[in-house]
């Protein structure tokens, strides 16, 4: 194995690094890099930095003595930090450090290093000095030695969160980086990190959205993803907005991909930070104990945000969970105009391939929507030129006019020449409530109600895609069969998507 290549070594050792296929194998792995670099002069040159390659504090590996002995390392050795390219976290609210089996001298030399680092953080006058020191050293605060194990990390490429609940002192090192403030005031800070994921996998937690916001304010993050996420409220007072107030310019972000959002408005916020986005999707959902929506769904803020990248977004993607539409239909039903507000043309968006959208999004489905179908105008002269894969969630019942639009669209195929893929979706096509309630009655009831539709309508669009080499497919969910013109073509949209974020990560 000597007579191998440096370069081959180097691959095989990333390979044992990054291997998470099994996260119980975590210590298997830093043993066999370990071992190794004690193999002979040329491996241990070769495989030591791998051991920090990717830092694994996830639910498994907590932060304990030996992981706080490892943050100090890190910081008295920038060139070890360099080293660390993959970071994945974990923590839940108010947990402390387990210390249990530290010394008189682990403690003596802990307190010693918090006050340096502390005067590297902050400002003798920053009154947030105080508050980090009796995170660090009285709560034992696990989120605060954790946004201390982040600073240092200037070769980052890649980040996961596993949290929830309370980040406030992870939050003040992140909006520092943001606002270019100490220790962030020299140099750009973090300028190889690329891919931010943030997932909660805690039932009815998520992750602040004021969290994940400056990350668009870096100067090389291209993809931030994840799931569980908890919007900003509109109605969040004067106190808030200032302390997570950022400057106003744009960042690289070019791939966002958020499911289960959680008070989703639309994410404005997060595509104003934004210059050349090429890929959004986000799913709105309501908490599984929560009936409240809260803030409707705002698609007219939402395509006014989007005007910015009409020669840039390929891939858009606006979806509701079941749930949401449980708590839509149980509300308020098609009343709900706001939610149900169709999108204005997408025409001008001239590198736009892939779109999913509801049926309400498209055309005017609530009788107490505001706008006019007249200002609407036909299907046909809002969609792209350069559209590929076209996905319609939330079919209605009565899809009639839907499918009458759609076959003017598939009949025009000089005006889409690239179409090759048209998806129709029924509303709860995905699993229903799992209630014993008399709600999943009124749920399934709706499912078989939507069952009755125009079978003469689908069979000549059907007819019409297969002409033109256009995979249609509806989907009617489980219980119902999926009329499907060609299979070959069945995993385009996943494909597709997952090409897309594969290019930033």
């Amino acid at each position: 194995m000597q007579s191998l290549p440096a370069e081959l070594l180097e691959m095989i050792g990333k390979c044992i690094a990054l291997d998470n296929a099994d996260e119980d194998c975590e210590t298997v792995r830093r043993s066999s890099l370990h071992a190794l670099t004690l193999s002979c002069r040329k491996f241990h040159q070769i495989f030591e930095p791998l051991l920090y390659y990717h830092l694994d504090l996830g639910f498994l590996h907590p932060l304990n003595t030996a992981r706080v002995n490892l943050i100090i390392r890190l910081w008295r050795n920038p060139e070890i930090a360099n080293w660390v390219r993959s970071l994945r976290l974990y923590w839940s609210s108010g947990e402390p450090i387990p210390l249990d089996d530290a010394s008189h001298e682990d403690y003596e030399r802990i307190v010693y290093f918090v006050s340096r680092v502390l005067d590297v953080l902050f400002t003798p006058e920053d009154f947030t000095k105080l508050m980090w020191r009796h995170s660090l050293l009285e709560d034992w605060s696990l989120e605060a030695w954790l946004g201390l194990l982040f600073v240092p990390l200037t070769h980052l490429e890649s980040i996961e969160f596993d949290n929830y609940g309370t980040a406030s002192r992870f939050c003040d090192i992140l909006y520092k980086a943001a606002r270019r403030e100490k220790p962030f005031h020299e140099d750009p800070p973090f300028p190889f990190l690329r891919k931010v994921v943030a997932n909660c996998g805690e039932e009815g937690h998520g992750i602040h959205e004021r969290f994940i916001t400056p990350f668009f304010y870096l100067p090389n993050v291209q993809s931030v993803t994840g799931r569980a996420l908890w919007a900003a409220n509109r109605q969040d007072d004067e106190h808030h907005k200032r302390a997570f107030e950022l400057p106003p310019t744009s960042g690289p972000v070019r791939f966002i991909s958020f499911e289960q959002v959680w008070r989703c408005t639309g994410m404005v916020n997060w595509l104003n930070a934004c210059r050349e986005l090429e890929h959004f999707s986000v799913e709105a959902s309501v908490p599984i104990d929560s009936m409240d929506i809260g803030d409707p769904f705002n698609t007219r803020d939402l395509y006014q945000a989007l005007l910015p990248f009409k020669k840039t977004l390929k891939s858009l993607s606006i979806r509701y969970d079941w749930h949401y539409n449980y708590c839509l239909d149980m509300n308020s039903g098609l009343g709900a105009s706001q939610d149900n507000f169709p999108f204005q043309s997408f025409q001008e968006f001239s590198a736009l391939e892939h779109l999913t959208v509801r049926h309400a999004h498209l055309l005017r489905v609530s009788p107490d929507s505001p706008v006019e179908e007249s200002s609407l105008g036909r299907l046909v002269d809002r969609l792209p030129r350069s559209l590929q894969i076209f996905v319609i969630q939330d079919v209605l019942r009565d899809s009639s006019r839907l499918i009458s639009e759609l076959l003017v669209v598939v009949q025009n195929q000089c005006l889409f020449p690239h179409l090759k893929r048209l998806e129709l979706i029924d509303k709860y096509a995905d699993d229903p409530p799992p209630s014993e309630d008399e709600s999943s009655d009124w749920v399934s009831s709706t499912i078989d109600e939507q069952v009755n539709i125009d079978l003469e309508s689908i069979t000549i669009l059907a007819r019409e895609c297969d002409a033109r080499g256009i995979d249609l497919v509806w989907d009617m969910g489980e219980d119902t069969e999926s009329e499907t013109v060609s299979e070959t073509e069945s995993e385009t949209e996943i494909e597709t998507e997952s090409e897309a974020e594969n290019a930033w990560h």
